[in-house]
């Protein structure tokens, strides 16, 4: 599989899942839901959370050096 293929795949799922959420009516299950009720349970969590969501943002869109790229710094791509 090639990184524009998890890509597409991955913004499906969540297009799909959300789509699903609506029709059933079942609205706490939408994602941004699940994520505000994961940031009202602690605010190491929130921080976290909060985190996680800004730095993967900052990656995808590669607003930021490599250098301080968190996932360039973790070097998951690298053995």
């Amino acid at each position: 599989m090639t990184g524009g293929q998890v890509l597409a795949a991955l913004v499906a799922l969540v297009v799909v899942w959300e789509r699903r959420c609506h029709r059933s009516g079942q609205l706490e299950h939408l994602i941004s839901r699940v994520v505000d009720r994961l940031r009202a349970r602690h605010r190491v969590i929130r921080w976290f959370v909060n985190y996680v969501v800004v730095a993967t943002a900052l990656h995808l869109l590669r607003w930021v050096p490599a250098r301080f790229d968190v996932y360039q710094a973790m070097r998951w791509t690298r053995r």
